[in-house]
């Protein structure tokens, strides 16, 4: 695969290294309140993954991320602001970038997760993924690191309770449908799943480590970090 100057690509496993040349999909995940998605990057981001895919989609946490804030101690009205602030920072550079490139249909790219539950397939995939939180280990306890991390950050780096990790872990197992069963969700035969660091909540999927709630035929992953400085890099 050719990469633009700027990025770094990294597959999770030997089958995302080819997914990561041949895949039709690529789902890039934005994060709020992250200081590495700055708009700059982020425009970036649509350019390179536009430029290799057939077909990009990206997805910003919906009402989930204020289950995150008010666990972390914000008030409820607090929360929905900042979460609205969030997404639209994150949505609009988005929006210019595939604009710039001559995209028709820029805000049916974009989307956060609350909207997909509109998605049958998306709504049954969640149903299969509250089931493996109840039911399966080490996709409960990845869900719960993640939420454990998510409110450790937004509370200043103050440790969670097991009762702030509970009012936010559905957060985790919301999306799980979109990076376990990706292909379904989007009517694609492959996608790559792009985040800027490996995260906890792939783990026992990237490693086997789950009992019945796998990865889908066509599933992969990828780091992809953009390069500060490119003529540093070898």
């Amino acid at each position: 695969m050719s990469i633009p100057v700027g990025f770094t690509v990294e597959p999770c496993t030997p089958e995302s290294a080819l997914l990561v040349d041949e895949a039709e999909h690529a789902l890039i995940g934005l994060s709020p309140w992250n200081a590495y998605y700055k708009p700059r990057t982020v425009e970036a981001l649509v350019d390179w993954a536009c430029e290799h895919f057939k077909k990009v989609d990206f997805v910003i946490p919906g009402y989930e991320a204020v289950h995150t804030l008010t666990a972390a101690g914000y008030g409820v009205a607090d929360a929905v602001h900042r979460t609205r602030r969030a997404v639209k920072q994150l949505r609009n550079p988005v929006r210019r970038a595939l604009l710039r490139r001559g995209a028709d249909d820029p805000e049916h790219r974009v989307h956060t997760w609350t909207a997909l539950t509109a998605r049958p397939a998306y709504a049954a995939a969640r149903r299969r993924a509250e089931t493996a939180y109840r039911e399966d280990a080490a996709v409960r306890r990845a869900c719960r690191e993640t939420a454990s991390g998510a409110v450790r950050h937004a509370g200043g780096g103050t440790e969670p309770t097991e009762a702030q990790i509970d009012r936010a872990v559905g957060y985790a197992i919301a999306e799980l449908p979109l990076v376990v069963e990706g292909p379904e969700v989007f009517g694609v035969t492959s996608s790559v799943c792009v985040y800027h660091r490996r995260m906890d909540l792939l783990e026992p999927f990237i490693q086997g480590e789950t009992a019945a709630f796998r990865p889908s035929t066509g599933q992969g992953y990828a780091v992809v970090r953009r390069i500060e400085n490119p003529g540093s890099a070898s």
